[in-house]
């Protein structure tokens, strides 16, 4: 099985500049704690993720304002360790345990094609695959 069969096509994306606001409005939408973080030409430039938010955040100081406040840019992984789509599925799940990560952009002569997780791993497994 390769990561094209597993991968998450089509992931949601932000760019750099963009406030926390914006990112967080993303994830409840897609329902996802990833974000692939892309420039204007959309090449992969970081990745943010719920525990990236979490890192920054302040039960006394969280207002609207300073969600909008706090870029993109300032807390996400610049960087990514990616992994192409025609790669395997065990080479990805060595490389997620390797680098200790939970998501791999998942890029594609340059372009962003997808994204796969620690979650997707699971997501097959429970349905009874790969046994």
């Amino acid at each position: 099985m390769l990561v094209r069969d597993l991968m998450n096509a089509g992931p949601a994306v932000i760019l750099p500049r963009d406030g926390l606001d914006q990112a967080l409005a993303l994830m409840a939408e897609h329902k996802n704690r990833h974000l692939m973080v892309v420039d204007a030409a959309t090449n992969v430039v970081g990745i943010l993720s719920g525990q990236d938010i979490a890192m920054v955040y302040d039960p006394q100081e969280m207002t609207q304002a300073r969600w909008k406040a706090i870029l993109v840019e300032a807390v996400m992984t610049r960087h990514p360790v990616t992994i192409g789509s025609q790669a395997s599925i065990e080479a990805a799940a060595r490389m997620l345990l390797k680098e200790a990560v939970s998501a791999l952009p998942v890029v594609d002569n340059g372009q962003l094609v997808g994204v796969l997780s620690d979650r997707d791993f699971t997501r097959h497994f429970a349905r009874g695959n790969g046994s």
